[in-house]
């Protein structure tokens, strides 16, 4: 006989139960909103000169901002009091007819709490999208933030159009719904197939290794995406993400322009098409000759030029490029480690592990930046011209792509230096941004119902997962929504 759930919904303590997710939902849910404009607010301070009366209105503005109807919070309280509250009323329900305390099997009550939490994810993504399309203007001046002077984007039909209404703005929202539920619905038959394998003592040393691979290839594939669009795409990235990119791989942005141009076909090795001052720029400030600035005399860009004053020496310079994000990460990660872990501090273990554990994180950002420069040289200069004839794959088909997408390719294994758990949070970090890179950020209205049904179907099988089987939802996220719910 199937496990039964019992429930007497006359009793108080039950009734206190059901209230405290959805409390737990909103508190959250209103913090992760307030903390960024929190941040936003007291950095403006310090550049604004407001009067006591403005620095009180507009700090009230930001705390009451998340309080509207159709925010976040709201959001999070109607999606887990949905899913909450639903199957009561079904109970409650069902217990009036049946005139007293109910017993329904473990199978009909997974099947009510996946239906009635898709009705309270369609419900609140309602909820959250309510009035909030995005007007011609808005676009335009979100574009113009970004330095984009031209409608060069998926966009730009659209924008020809009468008066298009766009939306979007729950799209991280909903690719990061729907990347954990693939990854719980991954979980589950990898699960199921190694119980089958091992009740039929066919289990082998060799899968017990597939689940960390897996999250280092996810990890891998998503970091090559991300990094590919960081190079040619970097509007498709979120403003933050770019500019931490960016500040971590230290590169001379005319470096980046001149390999952009090459794909976009105005820089050419060979010919005269005006690039010329682009790279004999940055040739007058390192110190180099001009003449390797110019295209059309040096083919191809030498390597010294991508190491930027470390020398001709490839693995020389990726042993630099190493040592200096190593040295920066690890004033960054270390310190982290300790904070976490002040309460134990008193302990010279703990103080040891978390040297260790940020020394790690350290090496594993080093080995990132190194492995991607690293690739380029030997892509372009090093392997890949004694592989493929000159005539086949040209200089510039390494310039205008081939050697980037090796970068791309190859720095993203580095996640193998971390630790297994941290490879998974990284994998599961990375995966939605690569996601966000490829599909589009606003779409017409007409198309909205994709996006809901994805969204719901995704928030259904997260929410019944971590009711049911929440050791299924992996890492942080797992943990506090465990917490939150249950």
């Amino acid at each position: 006989m199937e496990p039964a759930v019992r429930l007497s919904l006359r009793d108080r303590h039950f009734q206190v139960r059901v209230l405290k997710p959805i409390l737990r939902a909103y508190a959250l849910g209103y913090l992760s909103s307030l903390t960024p404009k929190l941040l936003t607010y007291v950095r403006r301070l310090r550049s604004q000169d407001w009067s006591v009366k403005q620095k009180l209105q507009e700090l009230a503005r930001v705390l009451a901002g998340p309080l509207r109807v159709n925010s976040f919070p709201t959001f999070c309280a109607a999606l887990v009091g949905g899913s909450t509250l639903f199957p009561v009323l079904l109970y409650r329900i069902y217990a009036s007819v049946a005139q007293g305390d109910i017993q329904i099997s473990q199978q009909v009550n997974r099947l009510i709490r996946f239906v009635t939490t898709f009705l309270s994810a369609w419900i609140s993504f309602d909820l959250l999208n309510k009035n909030r399309s995005i007007t011609r203007q808005e676009l335009r001046a979100r574009r113009l933030s970004r330095g984009q002077d031209d409608p060069g984007e998926e966009l730009a039909d659209t924008l020809e159009r009468p008066h298009p209404v766009l939306v979007g703005r729950t799209m991280d929202l909903t690719i990061f719904t729907v990347t954990r539920a693939v990854d719980v619905i991954a979980c589950m038959a990898w699960s199921r197939w190694a119980r089958r394998r091992k009740a039929q003592n066919r289990w082998t040393i060799i899968e017990s290794y597939i689940p960390g691979l897996a999250d280092a290839g996810v990890f891998a594939t998503s970091a090559a995406v991300v990094m590919w669009a960081w190079f040619y795409l970097p509007e498709r990235l979120p403003r933050t993400y770019e500019k931490w990119i960016s500040e971590i791989a230290k590169v001379d942005t005319r470096l980046i322009e001149a390999l952009r141009r090459a794909r976009r076909g105005t820089f050419v090795y060979g010919k005269d098409t005006g690039q010329a001052p682009l790279l004999e720029s940055m040739c007058r400030d390192f110190g180099w000759p001009e003449i390797w600035g110019d295209p059309s005399k040096t083919i191809p860009i030498p390597c010294e030029m991508v190491h930027m004053g470390c020398g001709p020496n490839c693995e020389i310079h990726a042993v630099s490029r190493f040592a200096r994000t190593f040295k920066i990460a690890c004033a960054t990660y270390i310190p982290l480690q300790i904070i976490l872990r002040l309460r134990k501090m008193r302990d010279p273990a703990v103080l040891r592990r978390a040297i260790s554990e940020g020394a790690q994180s350290s090496a594993f950002l080093a080995t990132f930046v190194s492995l991607f420069y690293y690739a380029v040289c030997l892509s372009r200069t090093r392997i890949g011209p004694k592989v493929f004839d000159a005539k086949t794959v040209t200089p510039l088909m390494w310039d205008s792509g081939l050697c980037v997408g090796a970068g791309c390719l190859m720095c993203g294994w580095s996640v193998l230096v971390e630790q297994a758990r941290k490879r998974q949070e990284l994998a599961l970090f990375v995966a939605p941004r690569a996601a966000a890179t490829v599909l589009p950020r606003l779409y017409e209205k007409k198309y909205q119902h994709r996006e809901h049904i994805a969204f719901a179907v995704s928030a259904a099988i997260l929410l019944t997962c971590l009711r049911e089987r929440p050791s299924l939802v992996r890492g942080v996220f797992g943990r506090i929504t465990n917490s939150v719910l249950n």
